[in-house]
């Protein structure tokens, strides 16, 4: 992929559903900073728009390279962690002090989903709190 043209790879990214063009984003400024480019619409972020099973193994790592890759604290609106079960909260931190985020869903399951799940998810509210505090401040 480095020696693709960045053109070519934001067209192949266009392709994608809004949570796969940002974790492309990430993938590719793991390798270089110049070529990642998640694209300027991020109203809504939902990553029950990408295969259950992937969301499922994204980590607290993978959550903050999306939101810094999307610049979230500006542009973000609506965040759904659908399927995000082995999330603590912690990489919520790139939205800290976000004035324009309307909605924060930490349901961590679908539409019309079971709202129980087993194990229990390993989301904090030590961890989320704090967070939530200094968006509403």
């Amino acid at each position: 992929l480095s020696d693709l043209p960045t053109g070519a790879l934001a067209h192949v990214s266009s392709f994608l559903t809004s949570p796969s063009r940002a974790l492309f984003a990430v993938a590719l400024n793991a390798r270089d900073s110049s070529a990642a480019n998640a694209g300027d619409d991020w109203d809504v972020l939902d990553f029950g728009d990408i295969e259950k099973d992937l969301a499922a193994k994204l980590s607290d790592d993978d959550i903050r390279g999306v939101l810094l890759s999307i610049d979230a604290v500006n542009n973000l609106k609506k965040l759904r962690l659908t399927n995000c079960i082995h999330v603590t909260g912690v990489g919520l931190d790139p939205l800290r002090g976000s004035t324009i985020i309307e909605q924060i869903d930490l349901s961590l399951v679908g539409d019309h989903e079971s709202p129980k799940l087993d194990p229990d998810p390993s989301i904090s509210c030590a961890e989320v709190v704090p967070i939530l505090d200094s968006i509403i401040e």
